[in-house]
């Protein structure tokens, strides 16, 4: 019985022993296979190199208008019975697309002198400084001021020009107040692009700045041009445009000086040139360009946008939109697209005695027109609209029309 009871003891503790051990081989076992190997899935999440946000491009769009004159017959129409002036119709039609983008830039082509002399318009401009007011509530951003009549007023009046464009918080280059401001150059931050703006004239109508005061007036030289331009990019611009004050009036093709201005722009590096000055509009053409080893874009003319000009082709206009794109991870931008809104301006010679934009596709829509453009207006309406067209896309098919 004794033995009988010590072999069961015996068996007893190798069952309890065996038993433990294979317990211990089942929780060992499992542990390793869930907590030290590690499936193929998550070895390739360890790999993953992550995309970048989809915001890492973007976009900004850039509207250019040509000529914002102020002839006499405009400001007379401006004047209320109070004797003040109010350019704000000239504008109301045209006003959302002159809004619809980031940034707004025009040619400025007349002066705000006050009223020491009396407002003029050819050959001398002098505008009351409601004409401003106007052009900041229709969505104006910038204002290029170097062209042919920036001295009309003298130095006198080209200072004070730049004191009330000033004061509207608007943007201005071409004329400055001292060499300090001139050698200041224009780059605007748009959204994260940062944009520099030049500007030049051929010349003016035989007024200049004294010799002392030479910095006042940006006058076209290769040289410097292209000293700048190189100068904008060094101080951090992505991208440099340059508007030029130049041409032939009241002629579209572009003449050999304009050319050679536009190629020593590109070969420095610039990627947009815009032109203004001979009262009609001229040519675009999308060029590649060594010198930023992409695509730069031309406009040699944008033509008048408001004036009191009415033969044909010189009350034709253009909003140009251009399309900038910006990769923040490699920080290069470039030119994207442009596009163009065809205007007439209705000169105040019906019923409305006021200057009045309009876009010119709408002669296709009597239901957008008011009652006082009459038949012959439509008429001269349609055919700023496809002179426009056809002048803007025969070098540059691909130019979209905006509608």
């Amino acid at each position: 019985m004794i033995k009988f009871l010590s072999l069961l003891v015996t068996l007893s503790v190798i069952g309890f022993i065996a038993s433990n051990c294979k317990t211990s081989q089942r929780t060992t076992v499992p542990k390793k296979v869930e907590f030290c190997e590690i499936p193929k899935s998550f070895e390739d999440v360890a790999t993953i190199t992550y995309l970048p946000p989809t915001d890492s491009i973007s976009e900004v769009t850039i509207n250019l208008v040509g000529d914002l004159m102020c002839h006499l017959p405009q400001t007379n129409n401006a004047r209320l019975a109070s004797g003040e002036f109010d350019f704000n119709p000239s504008f109301d039609v045209i006003r959302p697309f002159l809004q619809d983008a980031d940034y707004t830039i025009g040619n400025l082509e007349t002066t705000f002198a006050g009223t020491v002399q009396p407002y003029a318009g050819y050959p001398a401009f002098n505008s009351p400084d409601a004409y401003c007011t106007a052009l900041k509530n229709a969505g104006f951003d910038f204002l290029v001021t170097a062209n042919n009549h920036s001295m009309d007023t003298r130095e006198h009046g080209l200072l004070r020009t730049i004191d009330v464009i000033r004061k509207h918080s608007l943007g201005y280059t071409g004329t400055y107040l001292n060499q300090q401001d001139r050698d200041s150059i224009r780059i605007i931050d748009i959204h994260g692009v940062k944009l520099a703006i030049l500007n030049y004239t051929y010349g003016t109508n035989g007024a200049y700045p004294s010799k002392e005061h030479k910095y006042m007036l940006n006058v076209i030289d290769s040289s410097i041009v292209g000293e700048e331009i190189k100068s904008a990019k060094m101080k951090g611009a992505d991208m440099v445009l340059v508007f030029y004050h130049m041409g032939q009036e009241n002629i579209s093709e572009p003449t050999q000086p304009q050319k050679d201005a536009v190629r020593y722009a590109l070969d420095a590096g610039a990627s947009l040139v815009i032109g203004a000055h001979p009262h009609v509009v001229g040519p675009t053409e999308k060029v590649y360009s060594h010198a930023i080893h992409d695509t730069a874009f031309v406009a040699y003319s944008l033509g008048n946008f408001i004036s009191n000009q009415y033969w044909r082709y010189t009350d034709a206009g253009v909003i140009l939109k251009v399309t900038i794109s910006k990769n923040h991870r490699d920080q290069k931008t470039k030119f994207k697209s442009a596009g163009f809104i065809p205007t007439w301006v209705y000169r105040g010679d019906g019923k409305k005695k006021m200057h009045i934009l309009f876009p010119s596709e709408w002669a296709n829509d009597s239901t957008k027109l008011p009652d006082f453009i009459t038949k012959s207006h439509v008429q001269k309406m349609k055919e700023a609209f496809e002179d426009t067209r056809m002048i803007l896309t025969k070098n540059n098919p691909s130019l979209q029309l905006i509608q």
